[in-house]
């Protein structure tokens, strides 16, 4: 619990960082990065846009109206800044597919892009001004992740919902140019709206996308209120009752990861981009079985499937096993490790078609989901979260074992994702959705962001 700041709170030192951290003091690399992440959450979102979960909330959201301002994704209208980045957002992460940051244990893109876009192009700012704030909106939520060391999780609390409203609001203060004084008004303001529960995780119930959704949503609306000096609390990370400390498990957090280094070392540049369109903790198990694929492993030629991951991995995935073992939604699926290693397996991957309900009683994979045994190995969770090491070890019929490790799932920094990949991962989204010409237009303007002036003419594109 040490690296507490004190000679001033925490939001206000992120404050000063959205006032003073310029556009052109940002690394290279960080501006290429923040735009691949931008295009892979715009092919997630399309991509979802027609599921049922999409569908319910754009019925609900039309009925409550909501001024023209800003795009809803692949929907063809406009509404409001706050109803749009709920739209988006929730769209966003309905298929789990967007990226995420390990040592943060969330998803960044989905709850701050969605909120810094629809109030970005409400105010009609530049491809600059957008980068700017995506950046440091990320930056700010994924270090307000890391301060939990990894373990928010295991008191039930979803990361991606209780820190995404932060990193939106930080976001949404550099669109609105808040000073240092609003800014931290907006961060004090965000905790009230701090929100993201993992009850889904064993039930498979669709309240998952709405929280990077929400969280976007509140965030527009604490910057708003901080620009117009609506009184929000400067120690609302502090303890005894600041947010770090409400949501630490059995209060293990570390301050000092929020501001250590600030400005010169850049989190958000560790993302991961997703391959696998399941939970990111079944992903590093389910590389291994690909590679088992390779090395001559077939289904029908298993007697076990061992599979050893950290404890994060195991408790959340495998249980309850009757559930993880016979999933019945898309939820279920997504966040089952025996059911997503049995259908890479079975498959050769594991798409976004291969967790869907339509497939859930493939009798292939379900046979080998009873062959599927898990435990904790105490060497992937010496190192969690600073890497999800996995190991699969196949015990065939004729009695030979082959075993597969990775350290590292593709798509990590350490195993990463060609932009080659992003690409078709991008275009197999929205295939269904865009013609060809637009996609080139889309993935061309995200790729010189920096050059376009106002970023309705993405909206344009992307509505």
């Amino acid at each position: 619990m040490d690296g507490l700041i004190q000679d001033k709170k925490i939001a206000e030192h992120l404050a000063e960082f959205l006032v003073n951290e310029s556009f052109e003091a940002l690394p290279k690399e960080a501006i290429d990065k923040a735009k691949t992440y931008i295009l892979d959450l715009i092919g997630c979102t399309i991509g979802a846009s027609r599921e049922q979960q999409a569908q319910a909330l754009l019925e609900v959201m039309r009925l409550e109206g909501g001024n023209p301002h800003s795009s809803v994704f692949a929907h063809g209208f406009k509404t409001s800044a706050m109803n749009a980045a709920l739209l988006n957002g929730t769209m966003g992460h309905i298929f789990d597919f967007d990226d995420d940051h390990r040592e943060g244990v969330m998803h960044s893109t989905v709850a701050i892009f969605p909120a810094v876009f629809a109030l970005g192009e409400r105010q009609a700012i530049s491809g600059r001004e957008l980068l700017r704030a995506f950046i440091l909106g990320s930056e700010v939520m994924i270090r307000i992740g890391e301060s939990f060391l990894g373990k928010s999780t295991y008191k039930g609390f979803h990361p991606t919902g209780t820190c995404g409203v932060f990193g939106a609001a930080a976001g949404c203060a550099s669109v609105l140019r808040l000073d240092a004084n609003q800014a931290t008004y907006a961060l004090g303001l965000a905790g009230s709206f701090a929100a993201g529960v993992m009850k889904w995780r064993r039930e498979g119930s669709w309240q998952k996308p709405l929280q990077p959704g929400h969280a976007g949503m509140h965030g527009v609306l604490s910057a708003s209120l901080g620009g117009k000096n609506f009184l929000g609390a400067r120690s609302i990370f502090e303890e005894p009752d600041g947010v770090i400390k409400m949501f630490s498990m059995q209060d293990e957090y570390d301050y000092a990861p929020i501001t250590k280094a600030l400005g010169q070392k850049w989190e958000m540049m560790d993302t991961s981009i997703k391959v696998h369109a399941c939970c990111r903790f079944a992903a590093t198990s389910v590389d291994c079985v690909l590679d088992l694929y390779q090395k001559g492993v077939r289904a029908k030629d298993v007697k076990q499937l061992l599979v050893k991951a950290d404890n994060s991995t195991i408790s959340g995935l495998c249980y309850p096993t009757e559930l993880k073992r016979r999933p019945v939604t898309h939820v279920d699926a997504q966040f089952s490790l025996p059911y997503a290693v049995a259908v890479a397996l079975c498959k050769n991957r594991a798409g976004v078609a291969e967790f869907r309900k339509e497939v859930l009683g493939d009798p292939e994979v379900l046979a080998l989901v009873d062959k599927v045994e898990w435990e904790v190995d105490p060497e992937a969770e010496a190192v969690y979260p600073k890497a999800y090491p996995a190991t699969v070890e196949a015990t065939l019929n004729d009695g030979r074992k082959v075993v597969s490790h990775f350290d590292y799932p593709k798509g990590d920094p350490e195993n990463p994702a060609s932009m080659d990949e992003v690409m078709r991962k991008f275009g197999f989204l929205t295939e269904n959705f865009l013609d060809k010409r637009r996609k080139e237009k889309i993935a061309e303007m995200v790729s010189r962001l920096e050059e376009v002036d106002d970023i309705g003419k993405l909206g344009e594109l992307v509505r």
